[in-house]
């Protein structure tokens, strides 16, 4: 079984694509890279990511530097040749996805993401 689902942040807005199937139709696509925390410790890993059709269109309209997602998808691995060097670069090629907010949202409203209108309530505020 191949599946990853990561949680992060795009490092910069996604570049929209295209490109035709072996029948000739066009479709769309995306790449972009998110960058997810580690657990523990300073450091960063970075996810290249790719997808096609309607989720593509829906992650470039969505979607730009900063904003938080949660992808899913499998590991595939395009290894190709450079100056006699073999390169092995791996793309999380993305099925499905989530929103999750986005930086922008939190940072500029001061409120923690929470939607105009609405208000935080405290946990024991909840009746179940």
């Amino acid at each position: 079984m191949n599946n990853i689902v990561i949680h992060g942040r795009l490092v910069r807005d996604p570049e929209a694509g295209e490109f035709t199937t072996k029948k000739g139709d066009k479709r769309s696509s995306c790449k972009f890279t998110v960058a997810v925390d580690r657990r523990y410790g300073e450091e960063t890993d970075f996810f290249n990511c790719v997808c096609f059709g309607k989720l593509s269109e829906v992650i470039v309209k969505f979607f730009g530097k900063g904003s938080e997602i949660v992808v899913s998808g499998e590991m595939q691995c395009n290894p190709y040749e450079k100056d006699g060097v073999k390169r092995y670069p791996w793309n999380l090629v993305v099925g499905t996805m989530d929103f999750c907010g986005s930086k922008k949202d939190k940072d500029s409203s001061g409120n923690d993401g929470i939607p105009e209108g609405f208000k935080a309530i405290e946990d024991e505020d909840v009746p179940f």
